[in-house]
């Protein structure tokens, strides 16, 4: 039989090894807790150091009182100063947003606080790296009081990267803000890094162009309410086509199993349309214009493109048709049905009703029509220079063969174009196509795809300010940590800048009230919309940061005061929902 415990505070002398050889001794009182089964530390004591080397311990120094204090312990004034105005508006963010409370109701209080305290570290300073916490927060109050070393965050990023649920559930909470049916851009970008570590960094298609090894980072958008919603990432060498199932699953899980999907043509392929059919989602996606069944399209329907009726409303320029098909699919059978016959794994064939929608461009004809030209006088000036067509790329060979007419004369080569070839190519130049499966009007359809192009500034945003533009850690788990902390800063970005872009459409705006339509506030209103024309994001927050609180207190009385604002900063607190009570 066990021994029962005592219930006995012990005290304990621990000698601790430090990194660099010193050793330092503690006093540390424990009890053993019956239920937890492990002796809790009620105190530790540090008493002395045992430089590397030596077996003497030398006496550490007292630990001074914390800030402030020690003027309280002799009756002076204690006072503190901290930057208010710009901590104030990104707390307002993130209460107004919900993104928040999403962080606090899916981990305990403490990883809240500092999760919420980088990210806003990061949007506070444009991205600026982790380490510059250390001492930015001493005048810029966080939620996690405590401080954020370096060995903080990053064992906060380890244990945020294994926390799927944490991950997964704020995702929830992002979809549930999104009221009516949901339309989502789906995208990828690519972050490089030199590090040899990071098992997923893998050689493929890099999108800034700087030969690294990447990583893909891929992003489900709104483009209504302008917000990430989730994310992932996954080795950089894998190509966007075949992400299409997984993101639906992950959609059906977060709620959102009716959203609508924008993608460009690198997410086309005939098992994803067959994917997005079968899951019931609808659907707008790019497709390339040299595919055989879009051509014939083209082909059939080059007159009807010149007439009035087929001018988009919104871009004069564009013309554009709808072409309603019937297609068949293919989907693999992922259970057997013994009724039928049919056996896990076999192929069936079901047909479905797509929305083919046409587009035509002079000027994007021209434009590529310029461009191929010049790619193909340039490759023949280079061949005729000397340049063997077999040291040249593939694919720069393949429309060398295609486009062009090689004779040799001598030790020379003689290059001409193959006309035919050009004219064939160039007839489908100023075309582009999208495919739906819900969209029947082409121009609302158009619309539609050029508001996914706001994914595009999102992803501007990761690199430019929140420091994603190379990856600081060493493994994937912590990586994925890291990514979730500035997914959170991005979402307060994303917020305050469409918060922005509504305040601006109706400033100097008469709106029927006498008290807003006089000539002095919409004067001052027009200001307020010129300022915010010309700054962005992190300048507006930068030019709160000039706004101080100062607490001054005695044993007699306190008193709390801050920085004057000018009637146009005051205008622009109000507007964005801010009291002035700072």
């Amino acid at each position: 039989m066990s021994k029962k415990p005592s219930g006995e505070i012990k005290t304990r002398i621990i000698h601790n090894a430090q990194k660099n050889g010193d050793i330092y001794v503690f006093e540390r009182q424990t009890i053993y807790d019956p239920e937890k089964k492990y002796n809790q530390v009620l105190s530790s004591k540090l008493l002395s150091k045992i430089p590397k080397g030596t077996v003497t311990p030398i006496p550490t120094r007292p630990k001074k009182p914390p800030f402030g204090k020690e003027a309280e312990l002799d009756g002076r004034i204690i006072a503190s100063r901290d930057h208010i105005g710009m901590m104030e508006l990104i707390n307002h963010i993130g209460v107004a947003s919900g993104i928040d409370d999403g962080i606090y109701s899916n981990t305990d209080i403490g990883n809240a606080q500092k999760i919420i305290s980088i990210a806003r570290y990061l949007l506070a300073t444009n991205g600026q790296s982790l380490p510059g916490i250390l001492t930015w927060q001493f005048n810029h109050p966080l939620p996690y009081e405590e401080g954020l070393s370096e060995d903080i965050y990053h064992d906060l990023f380890v244990r945020v990267g294994r926390d799927e649920s944490l991950q997964q559930n704020f995702f929830a909470s992002r979809c549930a803000s999104i009221k009516e049916k949901a339309v989502l851009a789906y995208d990828s970008t690519t972050i490089s890094t030199y590090s040899q570590n990071q098992i997923e960094a893998r050689y493929g298609y890099n999108k800034d162009g700087d030969g690294l090894k990447t990583i893909k980072l891929l992003t489900l958008y709104s483009i209504e309410t302008r917000q990430p919603v989730a994310f992932t990432k996954q080795p950089g060498n894998l190509p966007d086509v075949i992400t299409i199932d997984n993101a639906l699953k992950q959609l059906s899980v977060l709620g959102l199993g009716n959203a609508e999907i924008i993608t460009d043509n690198g997410y086309y392929s005939e098992h994803n349309l067959a994917s997005l059919f079968l899951a019931h989602f609808d659907f707008v996606t790019l497709v390339k214009t040299n595919l055989k069944w879009v051509k014939v399209q083209i082909d059939s329907h080059k007159d009807d493109f010149s007439s009035v009726s087929s001018t988009c409303p919104f871009d004069a320029g564009t013309h554009g048709i709808a072409i309603m098909l019937m297609r068949d699919f293919v989907k693999v059978r992922k259970y057997a049905n013994r009724k039928n016959g049919l056996q896990k794994g076999d192929k069936e064939t079901f047909r479905r009703r797509v929305y083919l929608h046409l587009y035509f461009n002079q000027s994007r004809k021209v434009e590529e029509d310029a461009n191929f030209n010049s790619d193909l006088i340039e490759l023949r000036k280079n061949i005729e220079e000397g340049i063997c067509v077999d040291d040249l790329p593939q694919n720069v060979q393949n429309k060398a063969a295609k486009y062009l007419h090689l004779r040799r004369r001598g030790g020379s080569t003689h290059v001409s174009f193959n006309e035919d070839a050009c004219e064939e190519a160039k007839k489908y130049h100023g075309f582009f196509a999208l495919v739906s499966n819900s969209n029947k009007d082409p121009f609302e359809c158009l619309l539609k795809y050029r508001k996914r192009e706001t994914i595009e500034s999102f992803f501007r945003s990761i690199k430019q300010s929140a420091d994603g533009t190379r990856v600081r850690v060493w493994d994937t788990d912590t990586l994925r940590g890291r990514m979730f902390v500035q997914f959170i800063a991005l979402c307060y970005y994303e917020y305050l800048s469409h918060e922005i872009r509504n305040i601006k459409k109706l400033l100097g705006v008469k709106n029927g009230d006498p008290a807003h339509d006089t000539e002095k506030n919409l004067k001052l209103e027009r200001k307020l919309k010129r300022w915010l024309d010309d700054s962005p994001i992190y300048l507006v927050l930068q030019w709160f940061d000039t706004i101080e609180g100062v607490k001054v207190s005695s044993k007699l009385l306190s008193k709390r005061w801050s920085t004057e604002i000018t009637l146009r900063d005051s205008m622009f607190l109000e507007k964005i929902g801010i009291a002035l009570n700072f």
